[in-house]
């Protein structure tokens, strides 16, 4: 993979008088990349091909070479051909182009027609358009392709968004004392979006990556979307003296993807600061104390974060991943539409929408309070800053289960209230503080945990794991069967026995996040180094699943497991898992949620049944249990080491300000699981997958000011 990639940033102003000012702001950036591959698991990705499946006895080196003598451009030569690919037939033959522009910039105009009163004109676009092709060549045969006959595909979007807005800003100390700072002011916000994605159905001639060469009819979705919002708001700060600050907004929007009579809404917001350390006497060693207060709503409905390839319509290819872009548009979810894919002979069908539309549906709401300190001592040489905030997350929108005999899946509804709460804490410090030298030290640490407080009507459990109280991020797949004190039990075979409900085995989100950042300056250096992590969170280590299983995992070829594969080659069964067995062959019972109800009633004994090492781990390693790893580790995220020229040696050039600086980025991992980057997995990702290594990154920055 090459990706390469293009930035440009241009901003101007000009004062037409001491009252008009203009301001203008462009950046442009453009990435370009032949091949961006797919490491989605699948016979399209190089990670599955080579770690996952490959026989670790193949020289790669030697299949340079990857067409198959006189059928060049037609069929490719590897050591096996139901599933596998060549390496460099992937990379040098499938070609995925990726080629995005994108464009943003403003526009601005001040104007000041008396001293306390600012008036604002401000026109803001965002754009990008971009373009993605695959090229599939003979002999490739993916999940759903097994013809091997080639493809060609393209995917084109456009996104265009303006926000134009007015405000107006009237700045007054309107008593002794008491400032104040006032705004009023609108905003519209006009977007459009378009997409077509267009693939073949085979090809007719190899090497040929065109539409006219399609052998048979293309296949073919298009999207459009428009959304606008039009918003009036305000704000006012007073300042009371130096006891405190009172901020307060309001804000309406009028939001096109809402029913038109549920289209507007208000969501306000207020804060209040005091800095204590301004008006009480406090100890010699308190330098700084402030409090602080906020309360913060926010409203609306029925758009999406991101969108794929094939919006409305269903994602046509069998393998990869559907690659999704920036949206924040509308998403048609509450519409009554139907969609026309192709049903029989490539003819195309009507389907009505499953979900069942909502006219009485409201925006959803989220309302977040806050409470902090921030205190410092010894003339700022040690500072802490303390928060405590809860959020209150809904009603939200929400697809209500229908039963099939409806003729619907779902219809939307206005419910499922969730409360988030946590503390995030911040220390800073300064052990070294002289003239020439100074060490500045900052530790960040937060946590929250995210718990259900309200479904729909007097509904009290959504379902079978999920009640009023319930934390958000549980996590709950497939384990195995244990006696009370925790020792697997095995069936008759030697496997282990695996229960029939999926269990609540933990949480995905991590227990804290923390970061610790220093920066060590000395005459003209600056030395800056980030480390950073979090701690605890469960999930699925898909990698070690499917090397395991793959026997491509490293312990697969160690110690017992080495020499019970030694015995599978020789068709001896040999491996004795871990555990138990029922000796008295009474069967287990479980209760709705699968716990064993009958243990007082069996009797166990070690196990001793001797089996396949290739298929006892095939079963184990398919269970979630099996592969559930914690999600802590830590990095060092980056280093800086950056030099300033002297003013002096500028003060006859063109430059203000110029200095150089070397940069890593990633340079050192901590986990114990290294198969995977963990950092990747943030929140509540619950499985791992395929994934590129991590690369370090190095640079050298130069920063010139005029």
């Amino acid at each position: 993979m090459k990706m390469n990639i293009a930035n440009f940033n241009v901003s101007a102003g000009y004062n037409f008088s001491d009252k008009i000012r203009f301001e203008s702001y462009l950046n442009y950036n453009r990435q370009s990349s032949p091949n961006f591959p797919d490491v989605q698991y699948g016979p399209n990705s190089m990670i599955y091909n080579v770690i996952i499946w490959a026989g670790a006895d193949w020289n790669i080196d030697d299949m340079r070479n990857y067409w198959q003598p006189g059928k060049e451009g037609i069929q490719s030569i590897y050591a096996e051909y139901q599933r596998y690919h060549n390496p460099y037939f992937m990379v040098y033959e499938w070609l995925r182009g990726h080629y995005k522009t994108d464009i943003n910039g403003y526009a601005k105009l001040t104007y000041r027609p008396i001293r306390d009163l600012e008036l604002l004109v401000r026109s803001q676009v965002t754009t990008y358009d971009l373009f993605r092709n695959e090229k599939m060549p003979f002999s490739a045969h993916p999940y759903g392709r097994e013809e091997g006959r080639g493809d060609y595909r393209e995917d084109r979007r456009s996104l265009f968004e303006n926000n134009t807005d007015f405000l107006a800003t009237y700045t007054k100390d309107v008593f002794n004392g008491i400032a104040l700072r006032a705004s009023v002011g609108g905003n519209a916000r006009s977007f459009r979006y378009n997409s077509n994605f267009t693939t073949t159905d085979y090809l007719n001639v190899p090497g040929w990556y065109n539409f006219n060469n399609t052998r048979n009819p293309l296949k073919s979705s298009s999207y459009n979307a428009d959304m606008l919002v039009l918003s009036g708001y305000g704000y006012v700060d007073l300042g009371i003296k130096q006891y405190a600050t009172l901020s307060f907004t309001g804000r309406f929007d009028k939001l096109s993807t809402l029913p038109s009579d549920k289209n507007v809404y208000f969501y306000p917001s207020a804060a209040v600061s005091t800095v204590l350390s301004d008006y009480l006497d406090l100890p010699a060693s308190i330098s700084f104390l402030k409090l602080r207060g906020s309360y913060a709503n926010v409203k609306g409905g029925l758009t999406l974060d991101k969108i794929g390839a094939t919006p409305q319509a269903s994602y046509p290819l069998g393998y990869g991943a559907e690659y999704y872009t920036t949206y924040d548009g509308p998403s048609y979810e509450n519409s009554a539409a139907y969609t026309t894919p192709p049903v029989y002979n490539n003819q195309p069908g009507a389907y009505f929408s499953n979900l069942l539309n909502n006219p009485e549906i409201k925006p959803f709401s989220s309302t977040a309070y806050e409470a902090g300190a921030d205190v410092r001592f010894f003339g700022n040489r040690l500072g802490v800053d303390v928060t405590y905030f809860t959020t209150n997350d809904g009603p939200r929108i929400f697809t209500l289960p229908l039963p099939e005999s409806t003729g619907y899946t779902g219809a939307l509804q206005n419910s499922i209230t969730t409360k988030r709460k946590g503390w995030e804490l911040s220390v800073s410090g300064s052990p070294v503080a002289k003239r020439n030298l100074t060490w500045n030290v900052l530790a960040n640490w937060s946590t929250f945990k995210e718990t259900y407080t309200k479904f729909y009507g007097d509904v009290q459990q959504l379902d079978l794991y999920t009640n009023i109280g319930t934390r958000v991020d549980q996590f709950i797949g497939s384990a195995f069967v244990r006696t009370p004190d925790g020792q697997i039990i095995n069936d008759a075979g030697g496997r282990p026995i695996r229960n029939p409900k999926a269990q609540i085995q933990g949480f995905t989100n991590p227990d804290w996040v923390w970061s610790i950042i220093n920066t060590i300056s000395y005459k003209q250096f600056k030395l800056g180094f980030q480390f950073d992590g979090r701690v605890g969170g469960k999930m699925v280590n898909y990698i070690q699943q499917q090397t395991f299983r793959g026997g491509r995992h490293i312990e697969t070829v160690q110690g017992k497991m080495g020499e019970a594969r030694f015995q599978d080659y020789k068709g001896v069964k040999s491996w004795v898992g871990d555990g138990v067995v029922i000796s008295n062959a009474v069967p287990i019972q479980y209760d709705d949620m699968g716990n064993v109800t009958n243990y007082k009633d069996m009797q166990f004994a070690p196990n001793t049944t001797a089996t396949f090492l290739q298929d006892y781990i095939s079963f184990y390693y398919n269970t979630n249990e099996a592969n559930l790893i914690d999600k802590t580790f830590a990095k060092l995220r980056e280093v800086t080491l950056t030099y300033s020229l002297p003013v002096s040696m500028l003060q006859k050039t063109f430059m203000r300000n110029a200095s150089i600086s070397l940069v890593g980025r990633n340079l050192l991992y901590f986990a114990k699981y290294k198969d995977v980057d963990i950092d990747q997995y943030a929140g509540s990702q619950n499985f791992s997958n395929l994934q590129t290594p991590t690369t370090k990154r190095y640079g050298v920055n130069i920063n010139i000011t005029f």
